[in-house]
């Protein structure tokens, strides 16, 4: 079908963009217990997986925002775990699952909050020192660039975050991210908890962002027909490990015994 006809291979030659080998994450309910794992540069990889499996426990262990260990090299170079600062200024982003706790400042201007991040991390969006006040006209002209580029809905960049819908407050998040300019993108459940027009939205953005901007995208969402419609690959995390890499035109029998552990692939090799 046609949703299946999409997916791109980067596993021959492309450069490795992450590396990640015997990643372990202590986040309640999804822990990992030594997950490998190789993200190919230029590629949407997905990740799928039942709930408490582990999924979710990946990008929140490499972004350090869960105790973790193991390896992870971001094109070359090691990323220190458990230092949320290390992953964010060697060009990573994440787009978290909890919108409201680590996602948005709810009571705050869409425009600060998409200044928020490159601010604390890059330093950008700040007058010269010695004052280091807030460059208030820098962070409304990219925040209005950001809604117009990614048609966030308000009635202005100061509108508070709080007030905007679900799918807009998503497009906040992911704005907030790419005001980093990174190389790489973590988007964690993207359309959990929003309408389905919104969803289709979000899942355009990441496309775009992919093709047009050459992203580099890490999707982990338990929707899989959304992962199939946009990856190029699916790992699929079973009890804290990739129990298999799937193709998005893979049937739905072999995503279902990767989910519950069984790998057809290994079996009839």
């Amino acid at each position: 079908g046609a949703a299946s006809d999409h997916a791109r291979d980067f596993t021959k030659g492309a450069p490795v963009a992450l590396s990640v080998r015997g990643l372990y994450v202590d986040m309640p309910g999804e822990q990992l217990s030594g997950l490998d794992l190789d993200v190919y540069e230029g590629e949407i990889l997905g990740v799928g997986g039942l709930a408490g499996q582990g999924k979710i426990g990946l990008p929140n262990g490499i972004m350090g925002i869960y105790p973790a260990e193991g390896k992870v090299t971001f094109f070359g170079g090691e990323i220190a775990l458990n230092d949320p600062r290390s992953s964010l200024e060697k060009g990573m982003a994440m787009v978290s699952e909890d919108r409201r706790g680590v996602g948005l400042l709810l009571d705050q201007a869409i425009e600060d909050n998409i200044a928020f991040s490159a601010m604390q991390i890059n330093g950008d969006f700040l007058r010269p020192a010695p004052f280091r006040l807030k460059n208030t006209g820098k962070i409304r002209e990219t925040a209005q660039r950001m809604m117009k580029e990614l048609d966030i809905r308000a009635t202005s960049s100061q509108q508070w975050a709080g007030t905007l819908s679900g799918g807009n407050q998503q497009k906040v998040c992911i704005a907030r991210a790419l005001a980093l300019n990174p190389k790489f993108l973590f988007v964690s459940e993207p359309t959990r908890g929003i309408d389905i027009g919104a969803k289709q939205l979000v899942i355009e953005t990441l496309l775009r962002l992919n093709r047009d901007m050459k992203l580099t995208i890490v999707m982990v969402s338990s929707e899989l027909l959304e992962l199939k419609s946009i990856c190029d690959r699916i790992a699929i995390v079973t009890e804290g490990k990739v129990s298999a890499i799937l193709k998005p035109s893979d049937s739905n029998e072999e995503f279902g015994l990767a989910m519950s552990g069984i790998s057809v692939k290994e079996e009839s090799a």
